[in-house]
């Protein structure tokens, strides 16, 4: 059964800064992940507790300020800090401008610094080379650090449902490469069920600490007409309480010692 995230008001002083700073700007993203981000926060805390942890792709920042609030020594990589200059500045740490999947742009990252590598919901984003950029995280992270890695399942119940009933395999490829040039930043590439990470991952040379099904944010059952209610309420019950249907995957990996070394850089 999917773990159940409950909202908590632990971060509001954090998150209402970030909200203030942005001038609302990134009012739907806020309210959307919130919840997501905080639980991270936590678990990244009892997972490692006085780690550091280096953030694979900070904007807009709703990660770090939260764990800023809970203490965490953080680091970000970004793929352009300008985009979001006042939420950096005050954030008060060096956000480096860094392309996870450039070879050279990545080169100069020193991962043996971290405890942590977090990478959340960036994973369905990357559209470039996923082998090489995996390949590169498990050759310079430490063999005692930790990839802590979320991404959202293919299979969860509201948006396949939604994707059948309108006969998609997902969000629209316009609107998704469309953000590239709007956002700075690429949209989903695609989403992943949890057999074939497991595959990928243990291809790639990771052994999976631990996985779980996460649901962060209750099913909208608002909108549509009345012969759409009991698809609504099939898609809350199969995301409530099967792994298969939940919203997010979450992944605690480490390099494994059998895995053999990228050759590129």
């Amino acid at each position: 059964m999917p773990v159940t995230v409950h909202p908590t008001t632990r971060f509001d002083p954090a998150i209402d800064r970030l909200e203030r700073l942005s001038g609302g700007s990134n009012a739907w993203y806020l309210a959307n992940h919130r919840d997501r981000c905080c639980d991270d926060v936590e678990r990244l805390a009892r997972l490692r507790p006085g780690g550091r942890i280096l953030n694979v792709g900070g904007r807009p920042y709703l990660f770090e300020f939260a764990a800023r609030e809970a203490g965490l020594a953080v680091d970000t990589i970004d793929l352009d800090p300008g985009r979001n200059p006042r939420e950096v500045a005050d954030l008060g740490v060096k956000v480096l401008q860094v392309d996870i999947e450039d070879p050279q742009s990545r080169a100069a990252l020193d991962l043996a610094r971290y405890d942590v590598i977090c990478m959340a919901e960036i994973f369905e984003h990357l559209p470039i080379d996923l082998p090489s950029t995996l390949g590169f995280v498990r050759d310079r992270m430490r063999k005692d650090a930790l990839l802590y890695l979320t991404t959202p399942n293919f299979y969860y119940a509201p948006s396949f449902l939604k994707a059948l009933v309108q006969g998609r395999s997902g969000p629209s490829l316009v609107a998704e490469w469309s953000k590239l040039e709007n956002t700075g930043h690429m949209g989903h590439v695609r989403e992943y069920a949890a057999g074939e990470l497991f595959e990928f991952f243990g291809h790639l040379g990771f052994a999976v600490d631990s996985f779980l099904v996460r649901n962060s944010r209750p099913v909208d059952l608002r909108g549509g007409g009345v012969a759409q209610w009991p698809v609504r309420l099939l898609a809350r019950f199969l995301a409530a309480r099967f792994d298969r249907f939940g919203q997010e995957l979450v992944f605690v990996l480490r390099a494994s010692p059998e895995a053999e070394p990228d050759p590129t850089p």
